[in-house]
Parts: structure tokens; sequence; C-alpha cells
């Protein structure tokens, strides 16, 4: 579940400076060349909605879910639940974003 979440976080890092610009109304130099890494975008895009059906896969339908050890299926259930949507918004803004910005203007 980690790495999905750093997967869509590494998805959205091309988009992250307009996303900073208008949240804390800030500008930085510095992070006018994260816009280079947009090509990573899509792979991203896919590797963390992988992670995350991987994870459905072995909650679900796997025999034995990994971290049994540790963490108890309903604490892992809950965990896979409150990660979705962190994964799903940091997916999901940079197209988004320029809409709400286009409805709300």
């Amino acid at each position: 579940m980690a790495a999905a979440v750093i997967a869509a976080v590494a998805s959205s890092l091309c988009c992250i400076a307009p996303l900073i610009y208008l949240v804390f109304g800030a500008s930085a130099a510095s992070l006018s060349g994260i816009e280079q890494l947009s090509w990573l975008q899509v792979p991203m895009l896919v590797l963390s909605t992988g992670l995350i059906l991987m994870g459905f896969w072995r909650l679900y339908f796997a025999k034995k879910p990994l971290c049994t050890a540790t963490l108890s299926r309903t604490q892992m259930v809950w965990l896979y639940w409150l990660t979705v949507p962190v994964v799903l918004a940091f997916q999901l803004y940079p197209f988004v974003l320029p809409w709400l910005l286009e409805v709300f203007e």
C-alpha cells in the first residue's frame, strides 16, 4: 500500500508546482523544473493502480494475505480502504483540478 501511495505521488509530481502556487500562493523558481518529469505520469499511474489492485486481490482473494504476523486482517482492510482515497486523490487531481478551476471561475 505504501508503494501505491508513493507511485501515485510520483505520478502527480509534474503538476505539483501549480498546486503549490494555488494552495499556498507561493512561488519558487526551483519548482519550475519539476514539469520535466511529466513523462513519468502515465507509467506511475499504471504502477499505482496495479499496486492497489494487487493489494485488493491479496486481501480478498489470496489464501494468506501479507503481514498477517504483524496486523490482523481487519486492520489491513481498514488500512487498505484508508489508503485507496489518498491514492485516487493523487492520481486524479492533475485531471480534476483544471476542470474545477474552470467551473468555479
